[in-house]
């Protein structure tokens, strides 16, 4: 577990039992950064690896 999903946890306990006013989505920022980032960091790894076979197959072709 990280700091995220602590933080996450420690605030919608905090909101639930009254101590804090926030609004939800103040109380979910932790997690909805984390995700978005978990998120960017897999379509970033996805891209590479496209350009990578888009490499090899002209790469492929050239050979021939």
């Amino acid at each position: 577990m990280g700091i995220a999903e602590v933080l996450t946890i420690v605030f919608v306990v905090l909101k639930l039992s009254g101590v804090i006013a926030w609004s939800w989505w103040l109380v979910l920022l932790p997690a909805i950064i984390s995700f978005s980032m978990y998120a960017l960091i897999l379509v970033m790894k996805l891209v590479m690896v496209l350009i990578a076979v888009v490499a090899v197959k002209k790469r492929s072709r050239g050979i021939k």
